[in-house]
């Protein structure tokens, strides 16, 4: 047998391998910052006006106090409701949550209400029903467009936009990102500073430390 070492070695450049990556100099693009597009006050009462469902006003109410994703509320189950502790928990037994783990989300007068009411009309498991069956996902979606319509909004806002509505209304009342981004259930808080041009009052106050 002849030795490994004494065959002729071909370097990398010999045999067409690229030596180093040719893209490494080009800049990458910038994607522009884009607002998340909400509710206002009026627009949400507008919305719920248009609704002739009490099933799916439910829903849309609870998912703009909770911020809740669109599956974790169509997942919900009464068994991640602490009526005790005021809170719900998403612990990925339905639904695997974004992140992945598990996150807990306190629930507010509002949120508890609309709970105590369908608790007493409930057929199984499943919290948020329409006519005691489950909701489709795409059915929701083509049928809250409906309503968006119908309330004469903003084309572009959709479901998703309950949960931008949700952070956007507690930046106005004052809460801090922070707490927001652990509502919201996000991986990084860089993820919720899209809210914080919101929250003017801070920056207000901070140039006015230079008048006389």
């Amino acid at each position: 047998h002849r030795d490994l070492h004494s065959f002729p070695t071909r370097r990398s450049s010999d045999l067409g391998y690229l030596l180093s990556n040719p893209c490494k100099e080009f800049k990458r693009f910038k994607i522009p910052e884009k607002l998340p597009l909400f509710y206002s006050e009026i627009d949400f009462e507008v919305l719920l006006r248009a609704m002739d469902d009490q099933d799916i006003k439910d829903l849309v109410t609870f998912a703009v106090n909770t911020g809740l994703r669109q599956m974790e509320l169509l997942t919900l189950e009464w068994g991640q409701i602490s009526f005790k502790e005021n809170y719900l928990i998403l612990d990925n037994r339905n639904f695997l949550t974004k992140s992945k783990r598990i996150r807990t989300v306190p629930l507010n007068i509002t949120a508890l209400q609309i709970l105590t009411r369908r608790e007493l009309t409930k057929r199984g498991d499943i919290i948020f029903t329409l006519k005691g069956e489950s909701i489709k996902q795409d059915y929701i979606s083509k049928k809250f467009k409906e309503y968006v319509i119908a309330a004469k909004l903003n084309p572009g806002l959709n479901f998703h936009s309950l949960r931008h509505t949700f952070a956007s209304w507690l930046v106005q009342k004052g809460v801090s990102i922070y707490s927001i981004s652990k509502l919201l259930g996000h991986s990084s808080i860089a993820v919720t500073e899209i809210y914080s041009h919101l929250r003017t009052e801070d920056l207000i106050s901070s140039v006015n430390k230079l008048n006389n």
